[in-house]
């Protein structure tokens, strides 16, 4: 029991030490961008942005597998208060070798695999509520937020891949502090993306009832409803909210890419991608020591309860009669 204690205790210090570690380099980063606000990002930052369990992290994985891009790894991820100066004085990516295309939870394992960084976008977007529109974002926030991308892209020298689905939900103020930015929708077919939301929660939770990732504006409500509908609801609330941003920020800055589609034939949609970069006046350059498959094996059997699942068939049916 006394070490138990003793272990939890040296968690905590850890963590708190952590804390105070990238707080400093938060405050350094700041002091040191002398960026105008005016100024054009020499390469535009590029967001992949969808639902949870969409296959975001298995494209994010494929992409910076491919492309030279820079991107945060668990290593930068570790030093969220300024990322840019781990890649700046270390160059981590350098020594990045093909990944396995394995993920929990989009979570990534290995130092150098891609990150969703939670804690980077934190320093600048409020927590809770999740949904952050333009005119309750922190105009100080954007400030820092368009001199930290800014360090990044300096540090890196090259354009920048980011993967962070809530994301999404603060895209208008996004938008405003990197007017630079594009924007790949990754979609998946409503009842397998909703089917993957279920067995999540199930693995995360040990239950179908408790709530897991991204919390749309109507998270209230939609609380209350079973979770087969919860979870469907969840997915065209984010896609409603993109398709509302892209009319606002412009909705030639975003491509919309199918999963189904990304698995069956994966250089068709890098060839896809290429086009899109390319209408933008972004050249990637495809690393040489590295490859992706040709396509990916998806899985089709029923993995969670089956009442459940069909219930989410015929919440589908029922949907569908309305479009």
């Amino acid at each position: 029991m006394k070490n138990i204690h003793i272990l939890n205790l040296t968690k905590i210090l850890v963590s708190k030490s952590i804390h105070l570690v990238n707080l400093g380099l938060h405050h350094l980063e700041i002091l040191n961008s002398n960026y105008s606000e005016q100024e054009m990002l020499p390469y535009p930052p590029i967001f992949i942005i969808g639902a949870p369990r969409s296959g975001s992290t298995l494209l994010y994985q494929v992409l910076t597998n491919y492309y030279d891009v820079g991107y945060l790894s668990n290593l930068h991820a570790r030093f969220y208060g300024s990322p840019s100066i781990i890649e700046r004085f270390f160059h981590p990516l350098k020594s990045r070798r093909s990944c396995d295309y394995n993920s929990h939870h989009g979570r990534t394992e290995g130092w150098l695999a891609p990150s969703e960084c939670g804690e980077f976008w934190y320093r600048f977007f409020r927590r809770k509520p999740q949904y952050v529109p333009f005119d309750e974002a922190d105009p100080n926030k954007i400030r820092q937020l368009r001199g930290a991308v800014r360090s990044l892209v300096d540090a890196f020298g090259k354009p920048i891949l980011f993967k962070n689905l809530n994301c999404a939900l603060r895209l208008e103020p996004l938008a405003k502090a990197l007017p630079e930015s594009l924007f790949i929708v990754i979609n998946r077919e409503l009842l397998d993306n909703s089917h993957s939301l279920l067995e999540g929660r199930k693995k995360l939770y040990g239950n179908y009832t408790t709530w897991w990732s991204m919390e749309p504006p109507a998270i209230d409500k939609l609380k209350t409803l079973p979770p087969h509908q919860q979870v469907m609801e969840q997915i065209r609330h984010i896609y409603t909210l993109i398709e509302r941003d892209r009319k606002i920020i412009g909705s030639n800055r975003f491509i919309d890419l199918q999963y189904e589609e990304f698995c069956r034939d994966t250089y068709c949609t890098i060839n896809r991608l290429d086009i899109f970069f390319r209408s933008h006046g972004v050249s990637l350059k495809k690393l040489p020591q590295l490859s992706i498959p040709p396509n990916f094996q998806r899985r089709n059997q029923i993995r969670i309860d089956r009442a459940l699942y069909s219930e989410l068939t015929n919440y589908t049916h029922e949907l569908e009669k309305y479009r």
